[in-house]
């Protein structure tokens, strides 16, 4: 829990530090990391 609102970043870090991966999503340019997760760098699955 929270003793304040977490900002995006906060959430984001909390999430990949739970060993969440980010998902690419299929595009015309090929995959892609969309919304605030395009932030991290590297995708490993």
């Amino acid at each position: 829990m929270w003793d304040h609102r977490p900002t995006a970043d906060e959430l984001l870090d909390a999430r990949l530090a739970r060993g969440w991966v980010p998902t690419p999503t299929g595009t015309v340019d090929g995959p892609q990391i969309l919304g605030h997760a395009c932030k991290v760098q590297r995708v490993e699955r």
